[in-house]
């Protein structure tokens, strides 16, 4: 095992040198060289599944998995540093894994909150008189749902070994790194604009536990759309994002080498 993992991570820098104007053009990109100790940091895999419904996102993210993010597992692991699945609660109980750090929020469920009368309970279902207000119904994305969603794991090729962590929510893992003294999370996984950033196991939120948030900006792609596919806008924002408030970003080749 390592003693201390060294690379190189990118942020933005929101705050330009002194005397130069406070403008969004002089918002540039630095680097920093860390140096992280293995046994405090944890890699977080959230969502690599395989099947989805949007067969382009699939075929990307397949890619990234065996390009990049399986030798990163590989290069981890022999690091020791900890290996933690977050496929969604879901997929999450299909692993036995999941019941380890895992409470009773976990098992049985949260408590039920008392419901706020406003907004009124059909606004919030778009029912009665605020139908017209709803999307039109995704018919074909329910079926799909329904009928495949059952089937969904994570990827053969990353699936969790019996020494693998698996959590189905933000307070499990919270509660597996208190307990193993981890600090530092590199994140992979998709997708990068939605489940990696937004989870209660995510980007954001366990930054806001007070966690070192560390992406690997080639180990992820966003759920793009007609407009921004072209030059995956919304990949690009989701890094960009990360970057500037929430954490920094590495790349797959760099902590390949780093863990040696």
């Amino acid at each position: 095992m390592k003693d201390t993992i060294r690379l190189s991570v990118r942020y933005c820098d929101l705050t330009p040198p002194e005397g130069v104007p406070w403008s969004e053009e002089h918002f540039d990109l630095r680097e920093l060289t860390w140096e992280i100790e293995p046994d405090r940091a944890a890699i977080v895999l959230v969502d690599v599944w395989d099947i989805h419904p949007y067969t382009s996102h699939l075929a990307r993210g397949a890619r990234i998995t065996r390009e990049r993010i399986v030798p990163v597992v590989k290069a981890c692991r022999k690091t020791g540093m900890a290996i933690i699945h977050a496929p969604s609660p879901g997929q999450a109980v299909k692993y036995p894994q999941w019941v380890r750090y895992a409470g009773d929020r976990e098992i049985v469920g949260p408590p039920s909150a008392p419901r706020d009368a406003w907004p009124p309970p059909e606004f919030r279902t778009r029912a009665g008189e605020f139908a017209k207000f709803a999307k039109p119904a995704a018919g074909r994305r329910t079926k799909w749902l329904r009928e495949e969603l059952p089937k969904r794991r994570i990827m053969p090729c990353v699936a969790p070994t019996p020494d693998d962590y698996v959590v189905r929510s933000g307070e499990q893992l919270h509660r597996l790194l208190r307990h193993r003294g981890i600090l530092h999370l590199f994140y992979a996984g998709f997708a990068a604009n939605m489940c990696v950033l937004q989870r209660d196991y995510g980007i954001r939120a366990m930054f806001e536990r007070g966690y070192n948030i560390i992406l690997l900006r080639d180990c992820t792609t966003g759920i793009e759309s007609a407009q921004t596919l072209p030059q995956m806008m919304h990949t690009k924002a989701a890094v960009s994002i990360v970057e500037m408030l929430w954490g920094v970003s590495g790349t797959a080749e760099a902590l390949v080498e780093a863990c040696g």
